[in-house]
């Protein structure tokens, strides 16, 4: 399978590749492609052929020749199976951090392969020709006088999610620093609120960061509404009524009284009223004398 590769400026200016013929270098290039995110493929010459020049018609072994005679691929043999290594690809290339190798045996667990003729037999003791840059213009993708340690990018969180075993990966550490970092919120209820939401919501859960996800939106979140306990610490906006207390709402009793409350309310007003009742005829009365 091909992947996405990268091409350095300083690639055709290379003096040594320079030596190589036009497509010889296109060759080179192509097998970037092909070689997986340790630079090795398995070495079938009519199927790199088929993947790299598919429209053209050229005799592809000498293209390999003129490589591996100035360092720039190596084939070896490991149990009957032939491989090709590219010595210099972890030096100009950055793979993804999710591409990962095919495990193919590496070169110094083969024999190397002779390229005396096109059928590339196996020699026991039998080294590539070596090649020594030039010390006044040293190549940058000649063979390298020692092996490279490849620059990996860091490894994978162990922190992740499923619907089956839910959180896995997270430390005491993590416990201590979300701790402090997001102190309103209770870690054991928000981890388990957090599988509760992702279980009901299965396309939301695929993320490629778990941390990043949990930490800058699950938590964060809680601790700016107040932490996971808001509700229990928040005061009552009214106290709670009396639930043997009715609300009465006619006349002027609007607040809330019981029954036996209300009915000597009304016998106040009735009786009051019926005073006045009593004063108003009276002081017609007198208006008539």
């Amino acid at each position: 399978m091909a992947r996405t590769r990268s091409v350095k400026p300083s690639f055709f200016k290379n003096e040594h590749l320079a030596e190589c013929e036009p497509m010889a270098r296109l060759l080179f290039v192509g097998l970037w492609t092909l070689a997986d995110s340790d630079g090795r493929m398995e070495f079938r010459p009519l199927r790199i052929k088929a993947e790299l020049f598919p429209y053209d018609s050229c005799d592809i072994m000498p293209l390999f020749s003129q490589l591996a005679d100035r360092g720039f691929i190596r084939v070896y043999g490991v149990e009957n199976r032939k491989f090709l290594d590219i010595p210099t690809f972890r030096e100009h290339q950055r793979c993804h951090p999710s591409e990962q190798p095919d495990g193919l045996p590496a070169w110094e667990t083969g024999q190397a392969v002779s390229f005396h003729d096109e059928k590339l037999f196996l020699t026991a003791n039998c080294a590539l020709p070596s090649f020594n840059p030039s010390t006044l213009n040293p190549s940058t993708f000649g063979a390298p006088s020692t092996p490279q340690t490849r620059r990996c990018s860091k490894p994978a969180d162990p922190l992740r999610w499923t619907a089956e075993n839910g959180w896995e990966g997270i430390t005491d550490a993590d416990h201590a620093e979300w701790s402090q970092a997001y102190p309103a919120a209770d870690l054991s209820v928000e981890l388990a609120k957090a599988t509760q939401w992702l279980k009901a919501n299965p396309k939301k859960a695929r993320k490629s960061n778990w941390r990043k996800w949990l930490t800058t939106v699950w938590l964060t979140k809680c601790q700016d509404r107040g932490g996971t306990h808001r509700e229990a610490s928040r005061p009552a906006a009214h106290p709670p009524a009396d639930p043997s207390k009715k609300r009465w709402w006619r006349g002027d009793a609007q607040r809330n009284m019981t029954d036996s409350e209300y009915a000597a309310w009304r016998r106040d007003r009735m009786a009051g009223g019926t005073v006045a009742a009593l004063a108003t005829g009276l002081k017609l009365k007198e208006e008539d004398l």
